[in-house]
């Protein structure tokens, strides 16, 4: 069913006046006015130019930019000059014609505009009331002939040309919003209307005998997947009840786009669940699920395609790349179908999508797999994540929102890497530039003042030290806001002021320990960047900006961009590399554990554990090489040979208790550069 095309005649009824304009009216406001056509005939002025002024006769219309809609109530050819009533008290207004040929754009008849500037009171009673709502917007509609001279055509309205004209003109600025709402639901209720289901779009007119016949062919007339699911969206789908006949043409439609759709699987996924809303909402009854299932086999459709089948065509790392675009209660129908698609794959499957689904899928993802009672799973996966400061940053503010809810468990357990974490995203974030994915978690941190005193709280004053430390030196954080973070944690740990004061001091003493091998790795990033991508960077620079228009010049903005990302590095790294104190860890004592040394542990069923601890920017979690500064370091730290400790037998796993069988230091390729292992 095809939107009925709005007449561009200008006959058209006046629900404002109660008028026809009849085919005389139409003659007698085109025909020219006396004074012209005395000025013509005598061959004073030329006819083409009596048509112009013709335009701006005493009872023509017109709209001024400023003063709005007006009517020309007298004129002096003579003096070259016309008198114009305006709306909204400005009456009287004398301008020349030469500067209504420049400022007043003419009305044509039959415009609603003036309908409007007539008879205002009418048409806001007509506006406001509900039985002719829809008779005054469908004279508005019917009746926006262009302003442009010589188009006669009555062009499409959005929503936001409605108003534009009429707030202000027939419906008070201050009530807009409450008239639209009301229109728009009348319009909605109301077949011979189609609204449009994104902005941009018109408000179409159209010809339909039912509300279910105009959504079917909306429908059909719709260019995209996205198009239609908008269209259904925005209908109400209980005017399909009793529309058997109708509802399989839809459902046969939708069913077709959804074997299709390969370019839209988002919206693919919304058409399955939008299509088991509307069979739901028509077969509410035994009879009326005999009736459906009757009209469907009549128009083809023998089987419809469920969740179940089309999530088994979708990996999980394809459906995170776009599960994030569905409404909430969308992704959850989803959820409930994977342990009926994925069987007992269903949990990594949705902790993929949790990991890595991004800030829209997080809290919908994890509600869904701690209810199906995998909270354990998930919470090891969470822990195993903040060790090894891999989770996203939408992950990261998760943890931090649910830190008294929900999470409080994986959180609390794991305070200190916590902290490391979120640090480690904000500055790794800051470092490679780009969509600045952590700046939520950024302000989170910045905003929720209970977030850093709650993340040393359950920390010894020596264990939130470190992340008190790594907040207050970051440079991504400006100096205020690394104020308040610090005094906010000085509230729970009070000590933590001497790191303001030894650094405004400068006696700030060197206590990150790293091991030459990291140390030459910092340390020649840096000097890649100042030697190398540096000046490379400055060419880049010269040759873009030489090609002029800066604003449009995208090579230049991505060089500039570029640089920022450079200098911002190369900050960073020549904090970190004064900060660090490089090791060989040279006649490390073995008698105890500590940094430098490797430490081999007698497990369970006679296995063998080896952890090997090392500086600060040595952490290699799946070979058990630990950083002294992490939480598991700290645990590892002052130990003897024969003392027992429970450890986990890889990163992530269930801790068990070990003995230590031996001590001895940690091999030398780890602590050296390539090439400078000295030899014994």
């Amino acid at each position: 069913m095809q939107p009925r095309q709005i007449s561009t005649k200008k006959n058209q009824k006046n629900y404002c006046q109660g008028l026809t304009l009849t085919k005389d009216m139409v003659s007698c406001h085109s025909s020219m006015h006396a004074d012209l056509e005395k000025l013509v005939s005598s061959g004073k002025i030329p006819a083409d130019f009596a048509a112009r002024l013709d335009q701006f006769s005493p009872g023509k219309y017109v709209m001024h930019q400023d003063l709005g809609v007006g009517k020309v109530s007298a004129w002096s050819l003579a003096k070259s000059k016309i008198k114009i009533d305006f709306e909204k008290g400005n009456e009287g207004k004398i301008l020349g014609l030469k500067l209504a040929f420049n400022q007043l754009t003419p009305i044509p008849a039959g415009h609603f505009l003036i309908a409007c500037f007539d008879d205002p009171e009418g048409c806001a009673k007509k506006a406001s009331d509900k039985d002719t709502i829809l008779d005054f917007i469908r004279m508005v509609l019917t009746s926006n002939i262009s302003l442009r001279e010589g188009i006669n055509d009555v062009l499409p309205m959005q929503p936001e040309d409605l108003e534009k004209f009429l707030s202000g003109r027939v419906i008070d600025a201050a009530d807009w919003k409450n008239w639209w709402e009301k229109a728009r639901t009348a319009m909605r209720d109301n077949p011979s209307f189609r609204l449009p289901t994104k902005r941009g779009e018109a408000i179409v007119l159209r010809t339909a005998t039912s509300a279910a016949e105009a959504l079917l062919a909306d429908y059909s007339d719709a260019t995209s997947l996205e198009s239609c699911v908008r269209i259904l969206d925005q209908a109400r789908l209980e005017v399909l009840k009793g529309e058997f006949e109708l509802t399989a043409k839809l459902v046969k439609a939708m069913e077709e786009d959804i074997s299709r759709g390969f370019t839209e699987p988002q919206h693919v996924l919304e058409l399955i669940i939008i299509r088991d809303d509307v069979l739901e909402t028509v077969a509410t009854t035994a009879e009326d699920k005999a009736a459906m299932d009757a009209a469907l086999t009549a128009a083809g459709v023998e089987s419809v395609t469920t969740m179940a089948d089309k999530l088994k065509t979708i990996t999980s790392e394809e459906l995170v790349g776009y599960i994030g675009d569905l409404p909430a209660a969308r992704q959850n129908v989803v959820y409930a179908a994977l342990p009926e698609t994925m069987g007992d794959s269903w949990l990594p499957y949705a902790t993929n999508i949790f990991l890595f689904g991004g800030a829209k899928v997080t809290a919908p993802a994890a509600e869904f797999i701690i209810s199906k009672g995998a909270k354990e799973q998930l919470f090891t996966d969470l822990a195993n994540g903040i060790s090894r400061q891999s989770l996203s940053p939408e992950v990261l503010i998760w943890l931090c929102k649910e830190r008294k809810g929900v999470a409080a468990e994986v959180v609390d357990k794991n305070l200190m890497p916590l902290g490391a974490a979120i640090m480690s995203a904000i500055e790794r974030d800051s470092s490679e530039g780009g969509p600045n994915r952590a700046l939520r978690l950024r302000n989170l941190l910045l905003d929720d003042k209970e977030l850093a005193p709650d993340l040393v709280s359950g920390l010894s004053e020596l264990e939130a030290r470190p992340f008190a430390k790594a907040l207050y030196d970051s440079s991504v954080l400006p100096d205020l806001d690394r104020n308040l973070l610090l005094a906010n944690m000085m509230k729970v740990h009070p000590s933590l002021q001497e790191i303001a004061l030894n650094r405004r001091g400068g006696k700030e003493k060197q206590s990150m320990f790293v091991s030459l091998r990291s140390y030459a790795a910092r340390k020649a990033e840096l000097e890649d960047i100042i030697n190398v991508r540096m000046p490379k960077n400055k060419h880049d620079l010269e040759i873009t900006r030489a090609e002029g228009d800066l604003r449009e010049n995208g090579g230049y903005q991505d060089a500039k961009a570029t640089q920022r990302v450079l200098l911002r590095r190369s900050e960073e790294l020549s904090r970190l590399l004064a900060q660090a104190d490089p090791t060989d860890f040279a006649n490390v004592d073995c008698s105890t554990t500590g940094m430098g040394t490797q430490v081999t542990f007698s497990a369970p069923k006679g296995r063998t554990v080896v952890y090997t601890i090392l500086g600060a920017w040595d952490s290699v979690p799946e070979e058990n090489i630990i950083a002294y500064s992490s939480k598991l370091g700290a645990k590892l730290i002052g130990h003897s040979v024969g003392d027992k400790l429970r450890l986990p037998l890889e990163m992530g796993g269930t801790p068990v208790m070990m003995t230590i069988k031996s001590i001895a230091p940690a091999p030398k390729e780890l602590i050296y550069p390539d090439g400078e292992i000295p030899k014994d």
